[in-house]
């Protein structure tokens, strides 16, 4: 095997440590860039190379791929108003795309997007690469944009962009408040329209991440999902082959306490009401009152299918829901998160 020098972005974030980590496992030598303020703690026990770096600047940028083969650009902002979104999402993306094409030795480049670029989908008719993009929120639109200049430009390196659905595992703490609640046997569920969501786990949207990386000829958009499709024998144990609906979330936040979980129902217009009252700063920083976060939770799922994935690179994902929450909550109780 070839081993690579890699310029990752984000590294310092839930997804991109777990993509310096499998990059190390293969023997790829790893630069990270971080700013700062970024806490370099899950990258502290392993060869990866932190390297300060100033993602506007284009200079910084040039040294920091300076002798690289491949870069994985997972830096971005997941919750902000459309103009730091265009800064950093969009700009941000067009500048290292330029460094990178002035670095002769890069060969592929990976785009960590989301399904959020391409928009809703049911469990009855998951998104796949064939259909045309919807995205709703102003998150969505700036990631879709980013891979338009990925796409769109003459670039001398392959290009490929990774679209997960919702992410979780260790490391990560958008799920603490679910498992914490969960413990005491209750659930939130927002709104009654939402009912399918595709969920995986961080390490398989890290190993997908690489696997484009290093696969010769992976190229465009694709998906992630935690199934086999439905003509695989791991299909049979599932409603859905590539989703869960709410009544399974729940089950298997059951099936991790040994208890029974109950959901407790808010509606949908109490959450758009309270979000409209809060302040600005709650409004832009909080999971449920961002504006974004609204526009998701009034469809009626965010389901995607992984077929084109598996068909160009032979990535399979390692985790379903009830394993990788049970590897989440051993985490949580590891580091003392649960409280």
């Amino acid at each position: 095997m070839t081993q690579l020098r890699v310029a990752v972005t984000g590294a310092t974030g839930f997804l991109g440590s777990h993509i310096c980590d499998l990059l190390v496992a293969a023997g790829h030598r790893v630069r990270a860039a971080h700013r700062p303020s970024s806490n370099l703690r899950w990258l502290q026990d392993g060869p990866v190379r932190p390297v300060l770096v100033d993602l506007a600047d284009p200079e910084s940028l040039d040294a920091f791929l300076d002798g690289c083969h491949a870069v994985v650009h997972g830096a971005g902002v997941v919750m902000a108003d459309p103009e730091t979104y265009e800064r950093v999402n969009v700009a941000g993306t067009r500048l290292i795309l330029e460094a990178a094409a002035r670095t002769p030795a890069i060969e592929s480049f990976v785009f960590v997007s989301s399904l959020a670029a391409g928009g809703p989908a049911g469990l009855d008719a998951p998104r796949d690469e064939t259909m045309p993009d919807q995205p709703l929120s102003d998150y969505g639109r700036s990631k879709r944009t980013a891979e338009g200049l990925l796409f769109g430009g003459k670039w001398p390196f392959r290009t490929a962009s990774l679209r997960p659905p919702s992410l979780y595992g260790p490391r990560d703490r958008s799920f603490l408040p679910l498992l914490r609640a969960a413990a005491r046997g209750w659930t939130v569920r927002v709104g009654n329209r939402l009912q399918g969501l595709s969920l995986v786990h961080g390490r398989d949207a890290a190993a997908a991440a690489v696997t484009l990386l290093v696969a010769p000829n992976a190229t465009g958009i694709y998906y992630l999902d935690d199934g086999s499709g439905p003509d695989q024998p791991r299909a049979a144990n599932r409603r859905y082959a590539w989703g869960y609906d709410w009544d399974e979330v729940r089950e298997a936040l059951g099936g991790l306490f040994e208890r029974r979980v109950r959901s407790l129902a808010v509606p949908l217009w109490l959450v758009n009401l309270a979000g409209v009252m809060a302040p600005a700063k709650v409004r832009e920083s909080s999971v449920i009152f961002h504006r974004d976060r609204r526009r998701d939770l009034a469809v009626s799922g965010w389901v995607c299918a992984a077929g084109k994935l598996r068909r160009d690179t032979g990535w399979q994902p390692q985790w379903d829901l009830a394993s990788g929450l049970r590897d989440t909550l051993d985490f949580y109780r590891r580091r003392g998160w649960l409280g």
